[in-house]
């Protein structure tokens, strides 16, 4: 899929505000890039997962989105850069992506 696609859906895990009850993992910043996810977590389980990114990158707002749908459906901060990867196949810039990917998971792992 296309990142383009991907965001035509809208993003539903984007946040401005750190929401309440939420446990926050560490921001990453790089060049012009911040990232920080946010997990609520019932009985050892993640049940929501949010994110605050800069608005600059779609490639970087899509994997974001991705990601915490990935982490939602599993119950747990795991996801994989091929998977993302794999995900956006159709995204020419592949380098750009893979530099994306891997602020997404420095994130997650937070």
């Amino acid at each position: 899929m296309k990142v383009s696609e991907f965001l035509k859906g809208g993003m539903e895990h984007f946040t401005e505000d750190i929401p309440a009850g939420f446990r926050a993992l560490s921001e990453v910043r790089e060049g012009v890039h911040r990232l920080q996810f946010f997990v609520k977590e019932e009985g050892g389980r993640v049940e929501k997962c949010l994110f605050k990114a800069s608005k600059r990158c779609k490639k970087l707002l899509a994997l974001s989105e991705k990601a915490c749908q990935l982490v939602e459906e599993r119950g747990e901060v795991k996801v994989s850069p091929e998977e993302l990867l794999n995900f956006f196949s159709e995204e020419k810039d592949r380098k750009k992506m893979e530099e994306r990917v891997k602020i997404v998971t420095r994130a997650l792992k937070g």
